[in-house]
């Protein structure tokens, strides 16, 4: 299964563009130029785009923009439009290049910027970007509601309670409060769902969780109920795990985020104790390291990785219990690094919990895997530290230490004040602009985000 995480907001930041761009929109003189906006627009064609227009009139400008705020973003992203004229704006945002799942909500509205400097800003447009093609039905519940368009009112009913029960169970164990309203969006054909998703969905997936803006889907052919059971209650472990961990500075690994999603959904069963017991025995055994970020592509290192989440989880359950991972979502909630997470809530840190879990499937080692460190080589003259080999001969010097070397003009006791201070220097060169770069790119990464041109 997949997950789209939640990116991490810079809510000061947008705070202050926000407020900067309500600025622009009152500044300027009394009298400034000034247009007369009319009643905005917003024609959303899944697969295509949704059109924004609107109708002004009044003063000349030099500049019309768009500004756009989708769910997830850092800040406002601004668009210079080219096919504006004195009566009318328009810009077409498109959905499928950049992957803009159904069921997004976004938030725009025209801006006019005058020759003067002042700028006045048009009435706000919101508008959800939806999977047109369907007539969907919808069934609610506590807190899902689904939407279905192939199957009968009882197969839509199975799946809703199946997502209830599930998002209960998740939210029970992970120590969450769950109240948000969930759109869970069930696909019958593999086509559609992968349509929706965009062209970027791996072949294996059959659901996937946006916890952005909470919503689930899944590819659930009506005449396979039994795949329900488990795909529901996986994506729905998903947005609980992700409501309980958010915060601004740091996400959980992934193996943990998958391994819980499996653990609740389906439990650490025969088919992924075998995948585990076999990639053991042959010394194929991933660490967790390597499965904190995206899993592999590979369909048998797909498999494995999930199935090493959920043994890795379902160890430190067995070894620790419930109780421990309530703290570790509570801890992760206040933007704790992965060690200090794990540290609070089981007494150890990640590596640790790695290692413990190699041990508990028999592999006391592991195979060493990528780059390794390169072999020592040998120093440049006049090198004094411990365990260095003379360049000249390649032999080590008495007592494994490489003396000064002496030549014309250079006497054998000669002092490494220079040197030093050649370093300090050369050292506070470097600090310097390292602050000058870390300036530059916080300034840089506040600026509104300017889209292409349409």
């Amino acid at each position: 299964m997949n997950t789209t995480r939640r990116s991490i907001p810079r809510r000061a930041a947008a705070a202050i563009l926000c407020a900067s761009f309500g600025l622009l929109a009152v500044a300027g003189p009394a009298g400034a130029a000034s247009v007369t906006f009319g009643t905005p627009t917003a024609t959303s064609t899944f697969g295509k785009g949704i059109v924004f227009t609107e109708a002004i009139s009044g003063s000349s400008f030099s500049e019309a923009d768009i500004v756009l705020r989708l769910p997830g973003d850092v800040g406002p992203s601004v668009v210079r439009l080219n096919n504006s004229t004195a009566s009318s704006l328009t810009y077409t945002l498109d959905t499928l290049s950049g992957q803009l799942e159904p069921n997004t909500q976004v938030t725009a509205y025209f801006q006019i910027l005058f020759s003067d400097g002042s700028a006045q800003q048009g009435p706000v447009i919101h508008v959800t970007y939806l999977d047109d093609r369907f007539k969907w039905q919808t069934l609610s519940g506590k807190r899902i509601t689904l939407h279905w368009y192939s199957g009968s009112a009882s197969f839509a009913q199975q799946a809703l309670t199946l997502g209830e029960n599930g998002i209960a169970k998740s939210a029970r164990f992970l120590g969450v409060t769950e109240t948000q309203p969930i759109d869970f969006y069930v696909y019958a054909d593999q086509q559609s769902f992968y349509d929706a998703l965009g062209p970027g969905t791996r072949d294996n997936v059959g659901g996937e969780a946006n916890t952005v803006t909470r919503t689930l889907f899944a590819l659930i052919p009506p005449d396979q109920v039994s795949y329900a059971q488990t795909v529901v209650p996986h994506e729905l472990t998903h947005v609980v795990f992700a409501d309980g961990t958010d915060n601004p500075y740091h996400s959980p690994p992934r193996w943990l985020n998958e391994g819980l999603a499996v653990y609740l959904s389906q439990g650490y069963d025969s088919s992924d104790r075998s995948l585990v017991s076999a990639a053991a025995s042959s010394r194929t055994l991933m660490p967790l390291t390597a499965l904190t970020g995206l899993f592999p592509t590979t369909a048998n290192r797909f498999y494995l990785a999930y199935a090493e989440s959920v043994s890795a989880v379902d160890f430190m359950v067995r070894t620790y219990g419930q109780p421990a991972f309530v703290k570790l979502i509570q801890t992760y909630k206040t933007g704790a690094s992965d060690d200090e997470a794990f540290t609070a809530a089981f007494g150890v840190d990640t590596a640790a919990i790695g290692k413990a879990w190699l041990a508990d499937n028999g592999v006391t080692a592991s195979q060493t895997f990528g780059p390794q460190p390169a072999p020592p080589g040998p120093v440049p003259p006049g090198w004094t530290g411990s365990g260095g080999q003379s360049t000249a001969t390649g032999q080590p010097s008495a007592g494994g230490t490489a003396g000064p070397s002496t030549g014309p003009g250079q006497s054998g006791g000669q002092s490494t004040g220079d040197n030093d201070s050649t370093v300090l220097l050369l050292s506070g060169l470097i600090a310097a602009a390292g602050v000058a770069l870390m300036v530059i790119a916080w300034i840089l990464y506040n600026r509104p985000q300017r889209r292409p041109m349409p």
